[in-house]
């Protein structure tokens, strides 16, 4: 693994010298928001339920300088270039730090449970060639929740790796300290983003299913997990319900998607009582029932969830670089490491397609028992997918005027899926011949 290790420390130097300052930023609208949230008591149901979720709240409050947070550039409204903000260097320095351990634990991880050494080679190129390009790292820079989603989610998927691998070669091994190193991890992961939540669907479902196995059957740390995320689960969903949060989401559904379609704003007015929206009325009743009255909605229009989700999900992939900001000097080194970015991180659905299909491999590699790390393969491959796609459906359904950015995080794990299932992929398939040489050289 040494020579994991040394390519693993090129690409950390290339990390920390192609993108310049580390301590330059470069705010979002969000930005403020995330300062605002961060204003309330510490131990206080708000820093829970506001317009924020506890993650940024958090961090936003324990790294607030004595003269506050003073955002200088904001890129939203027009791309421009990153500067020194005062009060933002702790955090700028914590995204990149962040950035650089969640994504080099991966790679480690990935590669060490591989089996052959091209594998191993290929993994430490591969994985940190996509989080250090443009398309994933630039976000590290941006006063948003996209970095820390990104890192935190690779850190987590790292741990969680070790721990599934661990458990199938030894279910009563200790692993106390991983999973509580994970627990936390997953926490802070999960209360960044409301989709995010949804992710301990796909862990219940899986570790639910794993415990049906015999020799799982009553491990305690897998019982744990499911109780763990089943608590995180319906706090996530009692704190989205008080804090409001989705109502800005919501209206933009009822502007965009209902109100210019009168067979739908009628079956809004007969079925569920929703005054005329150019009434005073409608605010109020929006108000009470405005959440409850779209997911009725969706409920009772099986087919126009099924239209949007077809229409939208192919549009999320067009997500490029970001568009907050400018690297005006080494333009013409910076187009060469965009370049690499966009092979790594195609704009179609590719990356699903190929993704699904990687993983159908790996599921009859499994089946059939080929090597003894396909099972372990097939249910961490199996996560990584099902959570991308456990939050880009609520998101799609739930977001129609500011798509790309709100899917970025599946999108970013449909593409990194398809090259971290096909290398498993490939490395099953060494291993297998390898196995199968080794039986018929003892043959003869």
């Amino acid at each position: 693994m040494f020579i994991v290790l040394l390519i693993l420390a090129g690409w950390v130097g290339f990390r920390l010298y192609a993108y310049g300052n580390p301590l330059l930023s470069i705010a979002g609208n969000d930005t403020i928001t995330f300062i605002e949230g961060s204003q309330v008591p510490l131990f206080s149901v708000e820093m829970m339920t506001g317009r924020r979720l506890l993650t940024t709240n958090l961090i936003y409050k324990i790294f607030e300088p004595e003269g506050g947070y003073e955002i200088l550039v904001n890129g939203s409204l027009e791309t421009s270039k990153r500067i020194h903000q005062p009060g933002f260097d702790g955090i700028v320095a914590l995204q990149l730090v962040l950035s650089v351990l969640g994504w080099g634990a991966l790679t480690w991880v990935i590669a060490s449970h591989m089996n052959s050494l091209t594998a191993k080679i290929l993994t430490a190129f591969v994985i940190p060639a996509f989080a250090f390009t443009p398309q994933i790292a630039d976000w590290d820079s941006i006063l948003m929740s996209e970095s820390m989603t990104f890192s935190l989610f690779a850190l987590q998927f790292a741990l969680l790796i070790h721990i599934v691998f661990t458990l199938h070669k030894n279910p009563q091994a200790y692993i106390l300290p991983w999973t509580l190193a994970w627990g936390l991890v997953y926490f802070f992961w999960a209360n960044l983003r409301d989709t995010n939540n949804y992710g301990a669907i796909v862990m219940i479902g899986l570790t639910g299913l794993t415990l049906f196995a015999p020799r799982f059957r009553k491990n305690k740390a897998l019982i744990g997990a499911i109780v763990f995320c089943s608590v995180l689960f319906v706090l996530g969903l009692v704190t989205f319900q008080q804090s409001g949060r989705s109502r800005l989401s919501t209206i933009n559904i009822y502007i965009g998607d209902l109100f210019p379609y009168p067979a739908r704003v009628e079956f809004m007015q007969t079925e569920l009582g929703m005054p005329d929206p150019d009434t005073p009325e409608f605010q109020a009743w929006f108000e009470e029932n405005g959440v409850t009255g779209v997911t009725r909605f969706f409920a009772a229009h099986p087919g126009y969830v099924f239209e949007k989700l077809i229409r939208d999900f192919p549009d999320a992939f067009q997500q490029g670089v970001q568009t907050y900001f400018v690297i005006p000097n080494a333009k013409h080194f910076r187009e060469r490491i965009i370049s690499l970015g966009e092979g790594l991180h195609p704009e179609t659905v590719t990356p699903f397609f190929m993704g699904v299909m990687f993983l159908a491999g790996i599921l009859v590699a499994a089946i059939q028992r080929q090597t003894p790390s396909s099972i372990p393969w097939l249910w961490v491959c199996t996560y990584v997918f099902a959570v991308a796609t456990s939050a880009i459906i609520p998101t799609i359904l739930g977001d129609t005027w500011a798509l790309h950015r709100h899917t970025i995080f599946s999108i970013a794990n449909y593409r990194l899926s398809m090259w971290v299932f096909g290398l498993v992929l490939m490395d099953l398939a060494l291993q297998n011949r390898n196995d199968q040489s080794g039986k018929h050289f003892e043959i003869q």
